[in-house]
């Protein structure tokens, strides 16, 4: 064996025997001269040992060092961001897991005295959007002057619409933009909640906390200029799409006065105006998308049109729907 290896027999009998005491090869015959004779451990025989048996200790040692490490990383992990936290101050703070987040959400939006600005993304994938919809309600039943901007893909969540027309009907103002950076929500100018990461994975859950600073402030000129640019949601009776709280008179094109659209009309109409999908009008009034069709071909004729460009138009004309005035 020594010769095939190219080392000397004693170098062969060191490393079986090193072999020997991790359990690799086990010993077959003893040293025929006795344990003192120097040729003993030469004259030796060693079999291999089952590699299942022999390796498999070490491979569940090795793991368990690995997940030990990976445990320590992870605790240094979250000292480094403790220590950075409170090395800024308590001006950032990161917040990790749904109920954290939760409860620190609840604090913002419970302590609102006067104001919320918040991005609404197609999802939130910390916070359950049950537990969202009652802060929000219970913060607009305090008076609180409530802004959202959300995207038009956010308004394909099953019973969105719902939640959309409820709370407009309390007071909150929300425009529709074609994108937003990412989640936001900013309590009276002084605290904000943002994602650590703008590229969110399922599962990830971190959120930043920022307090009275001059990046509160950025954000809240962030929100401001998507705001601007943003769409009032034209759903008549609410505040925002009704400068000043005011309805607007219909009228009739030409002056002659018709039937008026229904209240599903309506909603059909608003939907519409923000070019959402037939089939996704569908799923938020519960009808059937032959229905919805069959509604915005009705509507047509009622305001004698001959395109969906030419019924958003009339509709507003005839007051069925409100004038796209942005307000703040």
């Amino acid at each position: 064996m020594a010769a095939q290896a190219g080392i000397t027999v004693d170098q062969a009998v060191a490393r079986l025997e090193e072999m020997a005491a991790h359990g690799l090869v086990v010993g077959e015959q003893p040293p025929p001269f006795g344990d003192g004779d120097p040729r003993g451990a030469a004259a030796r025989t060693y079999r291999a040992s089952s590699p299942s048996v022999a390796l498999t200790p070490l491979l569940v040692q090795r793991r368990t060092s690995l997940d030990q490490a990976g445990a320590a990383v992870t605790a240094l992990a979250e000292q480094f961001r403790s220590a950075a936290s409170r090395a800024a101050g308590g001006v950032v703070e990161v917040v990790s897991g749904p109920v954290a987040i939760r409860h620190r959400l609840g604090q913002l939006l419970g302590g609102a005295r006067w104001e919320v600005l918040t991005f609404l993304a197609e999802s939130v994938i910390a916070v359950e959007r049950d537990s969202v919809h009652a802060m929000e309600y219970e913060a607009l039943l305090r008076g609180v002057d409530f802004r959202a901007v959300l995207t038009r893909g956010h308004l394909e969540v099953p019973g969105m619409w719902d939640d959309v027309r409820e709370v407009t009907g309390l007071g909150m103002k929300m425009r529709v933009a074609e994108e937003i950076p990412m989640r936001l929500i900013v309590s009276d100018r002084a605290n904000a909640m943002v994602p650590l990461s703008v590229a969110e994975e399922p599962g990830h859950a971190d959120t930043l906390v920022v307090h009275g600073t001059g990046l509160v402030h950025a954000l809240v000129l962030l929100f401001e200029q998507y705001w601007e640019r943003a769409r009032p949601l034209p759903l008549a009776g609410t505040k925002e799409a009704q400068p000043g709280g005011q309805g607007l008179p219909a009228r009739s094109s030409g002056g002659q006065d018709g039937p008026e659209p229904s209240e599903q009309d309506r909603q059909i109409l608003a939907l519409l105006a923000l070019d959402v999908a037939d089939r996704t009008i569908a799923a938020q009034l519960d009808l059937s998308l032959r229905t919805v069709e069959r509604k915005i071909r009705a509507l047509m004729g009622l305001a004698s049109v001959g395109s969906r460009f030419q019924l958003g138009a009339e509709a507003v004309a005839r007051g069925w729907l409100p004038a796209d005035r942005p307000t703040r």
